[in-house]
């Protein structure tokens, strides 16, 4: 096991099928997305509420890719707990001290500290309509202190470093978090030929300081790839 800052944890069958086998002492509390779970011991209490206090604030963070509701497992006494997103590849363990603030995008989230402060955050008008791939985001801000934080991503785990000032653009459907010191906007690259026909022509840009976590598959492309295959309803004559 791993000790991280309040959790012993492990990510194991790495890298393709992960899962978070964390393991609770007595009183400790952990809270995850809902369908996250695989397994747990009798001596956890597992509890389920709105993700956030007030009905619309849930409601925005189902906008941001993530669930209504969320489990709350209360370790009554010493117990181990499983947990993995509904898709395949990889997890990570973010520690966060205290006022670290990280954006997470489409549901990237697993579990965290229950202490964490988690707000819905729209990604504004431009930024959504030609994004392409999602409109909201999920701020978790360790405002009461440290502690840690579990995110997942289809595929594998890309991470970059940037500096204050660097560049760096990417696919919106690849991101899967980054501080929240990283600002990040749509660009346009090449002509309109490149815009409109290449699926490339539009960019996130990120500007540093900060840390940077991709994923090496996009979920919509891979759901349109997969969409290929499937059998389609046969037209009446």
């Amino acid at each position: 096991m791993t000790q991280g800052i309040e959790y012993e944890f492990e990510v194991r069958k790495k890298p393709t099928f992960s899962y978070i086998e964390v393991a609770l002492k007595k009183g400790q509390v952990i809270q995850c997305e809902g369908g996250t779970m695989i397994f747990f011991d009798p001596t956890l209490e597992i509890s389920t509420k709105k993700a956030s206090k007030g009905f619309f604030k849930s409601l925005k963070r189902v906008l941001a890719g993530e669930t209504f509701f969320m489990n709350t497992f209360n370790a009554l006494d010493d117990g181990s707990l499983g947990l993995a997103p509904a898709f395949p590849g990889d997890l990570m363990h973010i520690p966060l001290q205290k006022n670290d603030s990280w954006v997470l995008f489409s549901g990237c989230f697993v579990a965290s500290s229950v202490h964490f402060e988690t707000e819905t955050s729209f990604l504004g008008l431009k930024r959504s309509l030609f994004g392409g791939e999602r409109a909201f985001y999920l701020q978790i801000d360790a405002l009461n202190g440290a502690g840690d934080l579990f995110v997942g991503a289809m595929g594998a785990f890309l991470e970059v470093p940037l500096a204050d000032g660097q560049l760096f653009n990417c696919d919106n459907g690849h991101l899967v978090a980054m501080e929240s010191s990283v600002s990040f906007d749509i660009k346009k690259v090449g002509g309109l030929k490149s815009t409109f026909l290449s699926g490339e022509g539009l960019v996130a840009q990120l500007t540093g300081p900060g840390r940077v976590i991709m994923q090496s598959r996009n979920p919509r492309e891979f759901a349109l790839w997969l969409y290929n295959f499937m059998p389609k309803p046969s037209r009446s004559p």
